[in-house]
């Protein structure tokens, strides 16, 4: 969570509800073992729009920066009229008459990010992100849930409390801030977040599931409840779940797929010599 992470060349598959995705990465540790260079390249495919996008991240001791460029296509985009609604309800009546159109569009992210470990059971975690896109102003952004001309800046908070049989559990707060129609807005969004193993193969597998409510304009915040989540919910909210498994291709000291073949290898060589003791000892006990 925390940690830098082994250096080497890594293939990231993503099962997300509605989406697929797919990096390959190679880390590069850098002046010991705390600091790292990571490089990665990947897509994703969802039911309402594609993207793919190259990656560049330092980590320093406990500090990561990092951006991206890449390009995304929304081939069932909903842009607005100035003045017209935008809200869930309208979203839907919109995607059920199908009417929608297609937007592709280049963007740049900058991020930074710092995870501090409280003690052996907590463990806080921060990460702001600006995104730039050249997509069509008014424009609904599945990635934020909310309409926005092209910009945004997302501020996250995580407080993680750790257990050794279930993962990680942490409450998050979301700080997001956009330009529409000339003006900023921050809005102020809440939930939860659940990491743990899960367990589908041997080692270096996950499961996320995360829970985000908007409850308008709290705290002072920008009132933005009857926009944001995706038109299929009734509610101010967003849900995310995800399985990410990880294949190690490289690190730099072993050859894992000549060391895979040693062990098929020696378990077919063994395997009929194990057979045959047992029957030597069945026969010997007869």
């Amino acid at each position: 969570m925390v940690g830098s992470g082994k250096k080497g060349s890594y293939v990231n598959l993503d099962f997300i509800v509605g989406a697929v995705q797919a990096t390959v990465e190679n880390r590069m540790p850098i002046y010991g073992g705390s600091n790292m260079f990571t490089l990665r390249g990947g897509g994703l495919a969802a039911l309402p729009f594609g993207s793919s996008q190259v990656d560049a991240d330092l980590r320093i001791v406990n500090l990561t920066l990092g951006m991206s460029a890449g390009y995304m296509s929304v081939w069932r985009n909903q842009t607005f009229d100035l003045g017209a609604p935008m809200n869930r309800k309208e979203r839907r009546e919109r995607e059920a008459a199908g009417d929608f159109n297609r937007d592709a569009f280049p963007f740049w992210e900058g991020r930074a990010s710092m995870g501090f470990i409280l003690n052996d059971y907590v463990v806080f975690n921060h990460q702001t992100t600006y995104r730039v896109t050249d997509a069509t102003d008014r424009s609904f952004d599945n990635l934020t849930g909310v309409v926005h001309d092209g910009d945004f800046v997302r501020a996250d908070f995580q407080l993680f409390f750790k257990h050794r049989d279930l993962g990680s559990l942490a409450p998050v707060v979301q700080i997001l801030n956009f330009g529409l129609d000339g003006e900023r807005h921050t809005q102020y969004n809440y939930g939860f977040m659940l990491l743990s193993r899960a367990g589908l193969v041997q080692r270096d597998d996950l499961v996320l599931f995360q829970m985000m409510f908007h409850p308008g304009g709290v705290f002072g915040g920008y009132d933005n409840s009857d926009v944001y989540g995706a038109a299929l919910w009734r509610g101010p909210f967003t849900l995310l779940l995800a399985y990410r498994s990880v294949i190690r291709l490289w690190d730099g000291e072993k050859d894992y797929a000549a060391v895979r073949a040693e062990g098929r290898a020696f378990r077919a060589a063994n395997q009929p010599q194990a057979q045959a003791s047992d029957l030597n000892e069945s026969d010997s006990e007869e």
